[in-house]
């Protein structure tokens, strides 16, 4: 398609609004945010000098805006300087900006009167093409667009942004009676490759897909609630991760959500679903619309379904409601034998059949709430979509589930589970019953690798549709495209003469598995292919080394086994440094310890957007040992020498500024909290690029790949002319940890471990720009490695952190 958008307008600066625009600064597209001129000055406002005519006060609720976005937790920007991307203005003073924009979101007060009004306005400038969208929770795009004009309605949809719109994956989409299909496409387009999201199209229905489902399943969680007799706490429980739904569970959830807001879109619903089956469960029940008498909303008031407070003895305690009395009462332990054998259960399929087959009151709650959401779901085909596949999608992207609907029912068993809901007395819905009798026996398959949804419409399977550039790991390993494999990786041919290198242990922990098959991969590759590519599937790219390995093997003292452990992990990363073929890591999710000196050891990233980087182990007592502390070190100097004849000379700039750099993000063990930022801090090189939305990342890694050969690769060379600081610049550092001792910012191991750190960096106790080689640093990386997992503070910090996933200060 040849036409792109490039400028954005925002109306609305509201927290939506102005984290919307956030993320559209985030990925290049200039934007201005525009909102209402205040009716009046406050008493503030006359204090710091203002008028009626100062912009200060005429952009005020855009600059708050802004400015809400920028200190928002999690961050809503990828970098603070991205904000420089946004404009802000009034719809006064400002309007004619709209007239130089190809796209316009309106992100106003869901009260379609107002939102009327706002469109209106949009036509007095609209240039024709231009697209306008809502992100309405819920109001009919063909209420929105009458009155409009034909242009107007053309080029008019709905797009559903979910809060918060950087980290939440889902976006709905929403044609008008009129909407052309290459407005539909554009926005497609722009809103999956460019803006990162996951499209579901939607019909226009009260709110949509996942609102739909995820407000009707929350609402009746309240009932189940209720007749069983269960706490707060306990329910939460039962439906937060044990069933693959997020920790926020229920309650949490319609906490942070805001009860008031939650019953706006219940009663969204119950106003324009007339023909809902189960139109009344979007009433909301007695206790809620007294909590909402009380102002109980949640986070907004600080008080709804859990309140935070103190105990006698002064500590931080969260008290739940009793939703009897609307008392806040200290939470219960929650025991159920069925709870716990889930918990014990491996995998989420498991844990959700022990749950609903278990006869407990866990397991009465668990059958009742997820038969009710099945089956709801499946009658809604084809109200609010046509598959089964955009249900699931909009309930994982939207609402964090691990499983959509239809793939918890293949979970529990569908055949097994539509016989138990028989005997329950539920009605099952006619094409779920016909797709059992016909004898299909899931709603979803795979066959010669590839993957099949069942079509109601049809009454026969479909293939679930893959788009292009999408490369989808498993589905190869099923073609048979698997070259090696181990118990915690897999090299896989990926097409054009490219493998990938593919970690599967707990949370991609680096052990023997993964150090053999790097090694084993590389001899593959240089070999047989054009290029290698390091990415996964996983929530996260690599939590870093096997903790418990390495604190049992220090523990048993096993010196030489943890020595030959780091140093082949040390040489497997220097092979792929130096191999013949490109190596281009494709890094998500966490990416740490060393997770991230893979990344370091790549001759290119293609790194996520929300990729979270960083040299972590000082937080456990130790220093990078798999060549982090060494490239990091390289990566801030480099630049300060020149090549002359006769080698590598010194410009005439300290050292200290640059180690320093390097010193504190390995000292402080810094994770950058997105792509850029790493960027930023240095663990990726302004050359790496970003992949806004994940699921293109393998293909544009492979690219990279492709592109490298094209330009006629040559690997780098071993280095032997590394010029370190020596002795002076380590003695800075040590009077540095010193001074901060002294003021009890650090503590004594933290002392130890950051003049190990600094020990390295420096290249030992030498003379400045002394020459050093990559081994040697490498080696001083190993030798304190080795040093501090003897150290009992070490010990401690690792096992605290195993027990509790927080690090320890001693």
């Amino acid at each position: 398609m040849e036409k792109k958008i490039k400028r954005a307008g925002v109306i609305g600066a509201g927290v939506m609004g102005a984290t919307i625009a956030a993320q559209l600064a985030n990925v290049g597209i200039e934007t201005v945010l525009l909102d209402i001129v205040l009716p009046k000055l406050t008493d503030d406002d006359k204090k710091k000098g203002l008028t009626e005519e100062s912009k200060a006060f005429r952009n005020k609720l855009a600059q708050n805006g802004v400015g809400i976005a920028l200190k928002s937790k999690p961050a809503s920007f990828y970098l603070p300087e991205n904000a420089k991307l946004i404009t802000i203005g009034n719809l006064e003073d400002n309007l004619e900006w709209l007239s130089d924009v190809d796209l316009i979101i309106e992100v106003v007060i869901e009260l379609i009167k107002i939102k009327k009004i706002v469109f209106e306005k949009i036509e007095t400038v609209l240039t024709p093409g231009t697209i306008v969208t809502s992100n309405t929770s819920g109001i009919s795009a063909a209420a929105m667009c009458e009155g409009r004009s034909e242009e107007f309605r053309k080029h008019f949809a709905i797009t559903h942004f979910f809060n918060p719109p950087r980290y939440m994956k889902l976006l709905e989409i929403v044609p008008g009676p009129d909407t052309l299909p290459e407005v539909i496409e554009l926005l497609g387009e722009t809103c999956e490759k460019i803006v990162g999201k996951g499209v579901v199209y939607a019909k226009d229905t009260p709110n949509f897909v996942a609102n739909r489902i995820g407000v009707y399943s929350m609402l009746y969680v309240m009932e189940a609630m209720r007749d069983l007799g269960l706490t707060v706490e306990a329910t939460d429980k039962l439906t937060g991760p044990v069933i693959g739904h997020p920790k926020s569970a229920s309650f949490r959830t319609a906490d942070l959500v805001g009860l008031d807001t939650l019953i706006h879109v219940s009663d969204n619903v119950y106003d324009g679903a007339p023909d809902d089956e189960k139109r009344d469960m979007f009433k909301a029940p007695d206790f809620v619309k007294q909590m909402i008498e009380k102002n109980l909303l949640g986070e907004k008031t600080k008080q709804g379904f859990y309140k935070k407070s103190k105990d006698s003895e002064g500590k931080k305690v969260i008290l739940s409601l009793d939703y009897k009395t609307l008392e806040y009462t200290p939470q219960e332990k929650v025991k159920f034998a069925s709870l716990e054998a889930a918990k014990n259960a491996s995998g989420s399929g498991e844990k959700l059949k022990t749950l609903y087959y278990a006869d407990d009151p866990a397991g009465q709650f668990t059958f009742r709430t997820l038969t009710e959401t099945l089956i709801y779901s499946a009658n809604r085909i084809p109200e609010i979509v046509d598959d089964i596949v955009n249900i699931d999608n909009a309930m994982k992207w939207g609402f964090g589930w691990k499983l959509g609907p239809f793939e918890t029912w293949d979970a529990v068993g569908a055949g097994k589970s539509v016989a138990k809901m028989k005997e329950g007395g539920y009605q099952i819905p006619a094409w779920v019953q016909e797709m059992l009798d016909s004898g299909k026996e899931s709603f979803y398959k795979k066959e010669a690798g590839a993957f099949f949804y069942f079509d109601p419409a049809s009454k026969d399977y479909k293939e679930v549709p893959v788009k292009p550039g999408i490369i989808l790991l498993p589905s190869l390993k099923d073609r048979e495209k698997t070259v090696a494999e181990n118990t915690g990786a897999s090299l896989i041919d990926i097409g054009d003469g490219v493998a990938c290198l593919e970690f599967h242990t707990k949370m991609n922990a680096i052990g023997d598995d993964i150090i053999s098959m790097v090694n084993q991969s590389a001899d593959i590759v240089s070999r047989d292919f054009k290029g290698l590519v390091v990415a996964n599937h996983g929530t996260n790219f690599s939590a870093g080394a096997n903790l418990p390995l390495v604190l049992f093997t220090a523990q048993e003292e096993e010196w030489d086994d943890l020595e030959w452990v780091i140093k082949t992990f040390q040489d497997s990363l220097m092979r792929l440094k130096y191999l013949d073929k490109p190596i281009v890591t494709a890094p998500a999710g966490m990416a740490l310890g060393g997770g991230c000196e893979i990344c370091l050891a790549s001759d290119r990233v293609r790194y996520a957007a929300e990729t979270y980087m960083g040299l972590v182990e000082a937080g456990v007592g130790l220093v990078p040992a798999g060549g982090g502390t060494k490239e990091l070190f390289l990566r801030n100097t480099d630049h300060l020498f020149e090549v002359q004849k006769g080698g590598l000379y010194p410009k005439q700039i300290e050292f200290m500024p640059f180690v320093a750099r390097a010193f504190e993000s390995i000292a402080m063990a810094k994770v950058a909290t997105s792509g850029p930022e790493a960027v930023k801090f240095g663990y990726l090189k302004a050359t790496d690029k970003m992949t806004v939305n994940r699921d293109y990342q393998i293909q544009d890694a492979k690219n990279t790949v492709l592109a490298m050969n094209l330009e006629g690769y040559t690997p780098p060379r071993t280095r032997n002319d590394i010029r370190v600081p020596g002795g002076n610049t380590f003695a800075m550092i040590k009077l540095g940890l010193w001074s901060m001792h002294e003021q009890n910012f650090i503590t004594d191991h933290d002392v130890t471990v950051s003049t190990k750190i600094g020990y390295i960096l420096c290249g030992g106790n030498v003379i400045e720009n002394t020459v050093v080689s990559e081994q040697y640093l490498l080696d001083l990386e190993r030798e304190a490695f080795l040093s501090l997992c003897g150290d009992p503070n070490t010990q401690a910090r690792i096992q605290h952190m195993l027990t509790t996933g927080k690090p320890l200060r001693n």
